[in-house]
Parts: C-alpha cells; sequence; structure tokens
C-alpha cells in the first residue's frame, strides 16, 4: 500500500487494511444499496469529491471511494440505511 495514500483516510479504513475476504464482503454489502443509498452513505462517512459538479458522479464514482470510510463509520452508517428502508410503512 502507498504510505502517502493512508495519510488520507483513518487507519480503520478499509482500504490497504483489510483482506480479500473482507473487501468481498464489503462489495456484496454495496451491491444491495441502491445508487442513492450509496450516495447517501458515501456522504455520512464524511467521504468529500473534489470536483465542483456532484452531478457528474456515477455510481462507479462512489463505489470506488467507499473503501476510505472507517469501518465502525461504515457499518455503522449502513446498519442505519438499511434500517430505514425495512421500517414498515404504517397503514392509515
Amino acid at each position: 500500500m502507498n504510505n502517502d495514500h493512508s495519510r488520507f483516510h483513518s487507519a480503520n479504513a478499509f482500504c490497504g487494511y483489510t483482506g480479500p475476504e473482507e473487501m468481498h464482503h464489503l462489495q456484496d454489502l454495496i451491491n444491495e444499496l441502491t445508487d442513492n443509498e450509496l450516495k447517501e452513505l458515501v456522504e455520512r462517512v464524511g467521504i468529500k469529491f473534489a470536483i465542483p459538479n456532484e452531478k457528474a458522479l456515477t455510481r462507479e464514482d462512489y463505489e470506488r471511494v467507499i473503501d476510505e470510510a472507517d469501518r465502525e463509520d461504515f457499518y455503522r452508517e449502513y446498519r442505519k440505511i438499511i434500517k430505514v428502508r425495512k421500517k414498515p410503512v404504517p397503514i392509515k
């Protein structure tokens, strides 16, 4: 791993600190998210893009950076997003 790169994210990030099995698990979790949920997750874990036009970003852009999230932040925020999705809608 490039040591210069690791200065830009948490020491508990997936990137550079996890093995192939956890990276596979991470990808499985990401695949379960909609595009909007993935974007929300990236924002919730504090990852910012250095481009002025956020609308130009694709799902692949968000998938490329999510591994820089702190693992604790990722799992906590992921769980919150999934919990909201599964919340039953009250019948009126």
